[in-house]
């Protein structure tokens, strides 16, 4: 059964072969944005988590907006 759908999917991107490339990019796109952002976000969650009472650590931000 896999095996026919296999030879199927295969047979539709040789036929269609403009389309196809079009949707395979995509979807490489599509998954390595997802990748990059996943990695994003868990180097951003482990922000000063190498040190011992990282728990109490806090960070102090200040924004100055300068008019002018």
């Amino acid at each position: 059964m896999i095996k026919n759908f296999i030879k199927i999917a295969l047979r539709n991107i040789t036929k269609h072969k403009g389309y196809s490339f079009i949707n395979i990019t995509g979807l490489a796109v599509g998954m390595a944005c997802c990748l990059l952002i996943t990695i994003w976000v868990l180097d951003e969650l482990s922000y000063d988590r190498f040190h011992e009472n990282s728990q109490n650590l806090y960070r102090v931000e200040e924004n100055q907006d300068y008019s002018g």
